[in-house]
């Protein structure tokens, strides 16, 4: 099972999940990682002992590296000698690889970004081009770098980076002078994304210096906020046949009208009020509008219009907006904080249904890092998702609710539950088949494996596995759908590469959407780093505080806090979501473990009688050939013992 390389002592930098310092790899699925690739832990130095302070773990190794990713791009071996390729792609290859999660990238991601102009024969060949030319001038030492079919490996156990022992050193932005990567002109637009969003991060982390526990996502790059601007053409599903199983029964759709971004629910999203802003200002207020309609157009599958209008005006428009309420967005700059304020009112009485306000830094604000004010989005989603639901009950409406129906149907987790659920979501695709609605449709798949609801387990793997093609298929760009389908490929398939390269698209695409963090913290903890998973679930319940959902979010706490050993959190946040969902086995389990760890063995085995009530029995074995991920990583030992403390069967 794939394990994320822990591969340095800062694990989560400058306030945002290690992972988004770049694009994770997105295509490939690594089974079986080589030894230099795995984690690694560094031995305490005898200076540590005698409190001369800490040593690298680089500086025990035989043959260390430095690179210097500031200023111009150098690496030099233990001698001081540069070994730095001479082509810019190479260089470019080596600093991406470096600042990756894990210290690895997927051929193909590599490919996209350093040949996005080119045919995927061609950038393969150039790929394969530039690391020939690292390894020969790595010489003796080339094992620095490691490749296979689908992964580039830098072996970070032997590599120091600059960056890293700037930010070790505490010292301030205005203390720097040189520029991450200086000098690397590769003339690539998806490149000169990468490097913008890296350099970025890397102000960011001279700002707020190491931050375990607060997520604050950023924002792409200008270009890329004019190409996926929820505002531009409206995200939806393309012309296409009227599907039937995503494995493709086609047939004509009744009602062409429904078909792509012609949407029966529209509303109206305001023009935003910005007082006291410069040009940055006014920027940056743009920008949390267009995630403001993004978030609306993924989440409920509601058209979003951009208007300006006086009263007359709404009659004449009256076709095209059909929920009688709008959003506006007022943004006030007073000195160095912003208040951002959300309101949602009626458009014709202006009489407000919601309002919510968050104050922030402005320099985050206007750089893009939204932080805590990302959650006045999320607060209104739930809003507008109650409002559509109450609007459903009319008959001319009733099928525009089926998703947002369906979508709460699942997160009462109940067999009968689900299966209307997946009723709700087959009449949604053959009323209107949108990417969400598959990618519903495989999320019920895994809940429906997770919680042994059939025997048929192979059978429901495949239909998740349709439905997910299906889903992005429709809808790329779709960040409910990206973080829905990377739960399937985590939970399902443990292909963790992929999956989190769909979980990072999610975020960037809509940084607001607690589902996207939730899963993506879960992701971490299948992986074995419950610790990340943690300090991203803290951040989730930031977002998520008044969301009908919240049980679920408390789930994820209670999991990977009970995987981080801390136990009072696990028992606290599980017990909480256990008061919404008393059957959810998944809670039982980690509760009954984390009493026993705690000693608490009559509430274990409460716990454990519970679990055994809503399974049907429950033991060891048959827990550890389910299937479930996370078993063989560290925590899921410590869950294993705690089960087996509390009593449970081995057999």
């Amino acid at each position: 099972m794939l394990q994320f390389n822990h591969r340095r002592s800062i694990d989560l930098p400058f306030g945002v999940p290690v992972s988004l310092i770049g694009c994770l790899p997105d295509a490939a699925v690594v089974a079986d990682w080589p030894p230099h690739a795995r984690s690694s832990s560094c031995p305490t130095s005898t200076s540590e002992a005698t409190g001369a302070g800490p040593v690298d773990c680089m500086d025990k190794e035989q043959n260390p590296f430095r690179m210097f990713l500031l200023g111009p791009f150098a690496l030099v071996d233990a001698g001081g000698r540069s070994v730095t390729p001479k082509s810019k792609k190479a260089q470019a290859l080596l600093a991406m690889l470096a600042l990756s999660a894990r210290g690895s990238r997927s051929r193909i991601w590599l490919r996209d970004k350093l040949w996005s102009d080119r045919s995927d024969d061609q950038a393969a060949a150039s790929l394969r081009q530039a690391l020939f030319d690292i390894h020969k001038t790595l010489g003796p030492a080339r094992n620095l770098l490691i490749t296979d079919k689908n992964t580039v490996w830098l072996d970070m156990d032997r590599l120091v980076l600059d960056t890293d022992l700037v930010v070790r050193a505490e010292r301030s932005a205005d203390q720097i002078t040189d520029e991450l990567l200086e000098g690397i002109d590769i003339r690539d637009p998806e490149f000169e994304d990468w490097l913008a969003l890296e350099r970025q991060n890397w102000y960011r982390r001279l700002d707020e210096g190491q931050v375990h526990d607060v997520f604050e996502p950023r924002q792409q790059p200008s270009r890329d906020i004019a190409k996926h601007s929820a505002l531009l053409p409206l995200t939806g599903a393309p012309d296409v046949p009227r599907p039937g199983k995503p494995t493709g029964t086609t047939g004509s759709d009744p009602n062409p009208r429904r078909a792509s971004g012609d949407w029966r629910w529209v509303m109206a999203l305001q023009s935003p009020i910005v007082v006291g802003a410069g040009e940055g200002g006014q920027i940056a207020a743009a920008r949390f509008q267009n995630l403001i309609a993004k978030a609306v157009i993924d989440g409920l599958a509601i058209g979003v219009t951009d208007l300006s209008f006086t009263l007359p005006d709404i009659e004449e428009s009256e076709q095209q907006i059909s929920l009688p309420i709008c959003l506006q967005l007022r943004v006030t700059f007073d000195g160095d904080m912003v208040l951002v304020e959300l309101v949602m009112k009626h458009l014709i009485n202006n009489r407000i249904h919601w309002l919510g306000s968050q104050a922030i830094n402005r320099t985050q604000f206007e750089r893009g890092e939204f932080g805590t004010a990302a959650a006045l989005i999320s607060q209104a989603i739930d809003q507008l998702a109650y409002f559509q639901e109450t609007q459903a009950n009319d008959s001319r409406l009733s099928q525009d609710g089926l998703l947002i129906d369906a979508v709460n149907a699942i997160f009462r987790l109940s067999r009968s539950d689900l299966d209307n659920a997946e009723r709700r979501l087959e009449e949604q695709i053959q009323y209107q088949p949108r990417s969400s609605a598959f990618a519903w449709l495989s999320f019920i798949r895994t809940f429906q494996v997770g919680q042994r609801f059939n025997a048929l387990d192979a059978h429901l793997i495949e239909e998740a596995q349709a439905y997910a093609r299906k889903a992005l298929e429709l809808d790329p760009q779709n960040s409910v759908s990206l973080a829905l389908v990377g739960h399937v490929h985590s939970f399902l398939f443990c292909e963790y590469d992929y999956a989190a390269n769909l979980f990072e698209k999610s975020i960037r695409l809509n940084p607001a959407l607690p589902l996207s963090w939730d899963l993506y913290a879960m992701l971490h903890c299948y992986a074995g780093q419950p610790d990340k998973a943690v300090a991203m679930a803290r951040w989730v319940q930031e977002l998520g505080v008044y969301s009908p959902h919240k049980y679920y979010f408390d789930t994820t706490k209670c999991i990977a806090a009970a995987l981080a050993s801390d136990h009072a959190t696990a028992i606290a946040a599980g017990e909480e979501a256990l008061r919404a969902r008393p059957n959810f086995n998944s809670l039982l389990r980690y509760l009954a473990s984390s009493h026993a760890h705690s000693d608490d063995l009559g509430g274990a085995r409460h716990y454990l009688q519970r679990l055994e009530a809503a399974e049907g029995g429950f033991s060891i074995n048959a827990f550890r050939g389910s299937g479930y991920p996370l078993l063989n990583t560290g925590g899921g030992q410590i869950l294993i013992d705690g089960l087996l403390k509390a009593g449970a069967k081995l057999r």
